[in-house]
């Protein structure tokens, strides 16, 4: 393994464990103050922390930004989706349960669009991804249990 790679490995590591920490903040804030509050809260924090990165990056690329295609602004809206959805489950069913139901339905909806070349790479669903599908459900039923 290169250093390189080793660093990619920590790089998704850290974020990992971002997502799972966000994600416990969010169930506290939706707990104390609602799923409204908690995605003002957490966007409000990302946008001044994100406005303070392009300011110290002189902008960065942001000009460019109406190169994109329009499909790629739902990101926005559908982090609210996603940080309000977290923010509901947390406390009702806890972290692990949460962030194992995000992840099983990430797989599987990154599965389809790969077969499908939606958004990414064209690769076809085979026997193996089949099985890994199969063996996601049953991790999650256990940790749901």
């Amino acid at each position: 393994m290169t250093a390189a790679q080793s660093f990619v490995i920590v790089v998704g590591f850290v974020g990992g464990i971002a997502v799972a920490v966000q994600a416990a903040l969010a169930g506290i804030i939706t707990d104390k103050l609602g799923v409204i509050d908690n995605a003002f809260i957490v966007f409000g924090g990302g946008f001044l922390t994100s406005l303070i990165l392009l300011i110290i990056n002189q902008g960065g690329r942001i000009r460019e930004w109406s190169a994109l295609p329009w499909y790629v602004y739902l990101a926005g809206p559908l982090g609210i989706v996603i940080i309000t959805s977290i923010g509901f489950a947390i406390p009702r069913i806890g972290l692990a349960s949460t962030l194992t139901l995000i992840v099983v339905s990430q797989l599987i909806i990154g599965v389809v669009f790969d077969n499908f070349g939606w958004l990414a790479a064209v690769r076809p669903i085979d026997l193996p991804r089949l099985l890994g599908i199969a063996l996601l459900f049953l991790g999650t039923w256990i940790v749901l249990r």
